[in-house]
């Protein structure tokens, strides 16, 4: 069924474009609409949706308001909502077909057939607005991602978190809203991570297996890290060693040597290179001999590169 929708889209995509960038092609200009409908032409100007004339236009397709609004010669004759298409009013179906005769996108393709978003019953009008927002996405992003997504919302006023309450990133940062798969799998998480962090990517000669590895909360980076906020230092999901203790038993010699001084001590205060490592497949500090315990490898005891 999704097969044969995403054919017609194809169709009338193809033959939308080759009405709407023929000069000739209506018989009619928007003027007439705005003898009704005054000022809805400002509030399409600067986004994508910027009528043909205007001198700030967004896009090389020829915008006209009956490019979306169906039904406009009997509406010219006998004016009532009855007889205009308003797209927001249609259907998930109706409206995919309608911005799909120009938005052709992976977006577009992913609304009707894999994104969650479709699956909740929302459309494209649920996150877009045409003659309300006035800015070339024709929505505000982290707002309308934010009015669905409360919790999400709590956790980036946590006292660790990224930033996006103070506008230095959006949402689609990490959930890329252009993708045919869905962009909220965990799987393979990381890569999006790493396109901001890239000191933590490697690679390493001693690569610690959680950067890469599907484990128990969907792999890599969010094994460790609460994506959005976390009340831990550095977006951890649980404080002090909690993290570590996951994966890994503190070591009985830890425990017993130098009166249990190595339990006592946060796992990341030894093993700082924690993201993986060109020195120690332990993953040591490799000044750890200078920093914390002066004469412990000096004394033959212990070796940093082992």
């Amino acid at each position: 069924m999704r097969i044969v929708r995403m054919n017609s889209l194809v169709f009338l995509a193809a033959l939308f474009r080759l009405i709407i960038v023929t000069p000739d092609a209506f018989a009619e200009d928007y003027s007439n609409c705005l003898d009704c409908h005054d000022g809805y032409d400002k509030s399409l100007s600067g986004t994508v949706h910027s009528l043909s004339t205007d001198r700030r236009l967004k896009s090389s397709i020829k915008v006209e308001c009956i490019s979306c609004h169906d039904g406009w010669k009997e509406h010219q004759d006998m004016p009532t909502i009855e007889n205009i298409t308003q797209p927001f009013k249609l259907a998930s179906s109706g409206q995919a077909e309608l911005c799909g005769r120009c938005h052709l996108t992976p977006h577009q393709k992913a609304m009707v057939s894999t994104d969650p978003h479709a699956n909740a019953g929302l459309t494209c009008g649920s996150c877009h607005t045409i003659h309300v927002k006035n800015n070339a996405a024709i929505v505000e992003k982290n707002d309308r991602c934010l009015s669905c997504h409360k919790t999400v919302a709590l956790e980036f006023s946590r006292r660790s978190a990224h930033p996006l309450n103070t506008g230095n990133i959006d949402c689609d940062d990490c959930h890329d809203q252009g993708s045919a798969q869905s962009q909220f799998q965990k799987i393979g998480f990381d890569w999006t991570c790493q396109g901001c962090h890239p000191d933590k990517a490697g690679p390493f000669l001693y690569e610690h297996p959680v950067n890469y590895a599907h484990l128990t909360a969907g792999g890599s980076c969010i094994e460790c890290h609460n994506p959005h906020g976390s009340n831990n230092d550095r977006l951890l999901n649980q404080p002090g060693s909690g993290n570590c203790l996951q994966c890994h038993s503190i070591p009985t010699g830890h425990r017993t040597r130098h009166s249990g001084l190595g339990s006592k001590l946060a796992c990341v205060d030894c093993h700082s290179e924690i993201h993986g490592s060109s020195d120690n497949r332990f993953f040591l500090d490799p000044q750890l001999g200078n920093k914390l315990f002066p004469d412990c490898y000096q004394s033959g005891c212990h070796i940093v590169n082992q």
